[in-house]
């Protein structure tokens, strides 16, 4: 659990830095934007883990997770279940960089990532999932985002890859010999480059495939380095508000706290 709110005389103050069973949350600095990570403590997640994770922008407070290390989930009969509830107050900023994913072979995965923004709130969202380490074919994946803005519906997105379903079910999302898939989004904001999908509220979603994380990295890094610049500063030069309104420059593993 992670909680940052605007303190009374400007700045920022945690109400909230609980650690789970596999990660750690640590603040890496603090000013006018608090910078933070989750923190692997053990290997993981192993079968049959039900980790979750909570993240609180308060009203007016900013928030950078960066990422630390690669999430590996590991083989095993009984499924791993991945939670990130994310709530980011009125005009709260918010930049969430994940670490990847990777979904070992034999591994089932069901990933719920669920961010809440209130009006005037601007969240930047970068996740990348790797299916199967190098040389293995992939695990059993069922990942969803939902996005709300003022409590009405901003984005839903899945990704589901089975192992046991077949090629033609996995490109579905990836073409033959893609294991790599990156998801770029900015809520809250509406961009003004036109080379991404546009939502129908104040946001918009980019994706890339490939046969290797760092391709699919930089196919992303303009639009990632534009809109979470934007998000951390919310400024309106990226972008129109909501009504009301290159990795390591920001993200989280999906651990649990």
């Amino acid at each position: 659990m992670l909680a940052v709110h605007r303190a009374a005389g400007g700045g920022h103050e945690l109400t909230e830095l609980r650690r789970g069973a596999r990660v750690a949350p640590r603040v890496l600095a603090r000013g006018a934007v608090v910078r933070a990570a989750f923190v692997p403590t053990q290997a993981g997640p192993l079968a049959g883990d039900c980790e979750r994770v909570r993240i609180v922008v308060g009203a007016g407070a900013a928030l950078v997770v960066e990422p630390v290390a690669a999430t590996v989930a590991l083989p095993g009969a009984a499924p791993i279940v991945l939670v990130l509830d994310v709530t980011v107050q009125a005009g709260g900023r918010l930049v969430l960089d994940e670490a990847p994913l990777i979904v070992a072979a034999g591994a089932d995965v069901a990933r719920r990532c669920t961010i809440a923004l209130e009006p005037g709130a601007v969240a930047a969202l970068r996740e990348t999932i790797v299916l199967g380490r190098d040389g293995e074919p992939p695990g059993t994946l069922d990942s969803v985002l939902r996005a709300t803005l003022g409590g009405r519906a901003l984005l839903h997105d899945g990704v589901r890859v089975g192992a046991d379903s077949g090629a033609a079910d996995a490109h579905v999302a990836l073409a033959p010999g893609h294991r790599v898939l990156g998801t770029v989004c900015l809520l809250g904001l509406r961009p003004a480059a036109a080379e991404a999908f546009a939502l129908a509220g104040a946001g918009a979603l980019r994706r890339a495939t490939g046969p290797s994380l760092a391709g699919v990295e930089g196919a992303l890094a303009t639009a990632w380095a534009a809109w979470s610049g934007a998000a951390v500063s919310a400024r309106g030069a990226c972008g129109h508000p909501a009504a009301g309104s290159s990795r390591g420059a920001s993200g989280s593993g999906a651990g649990g706290s």
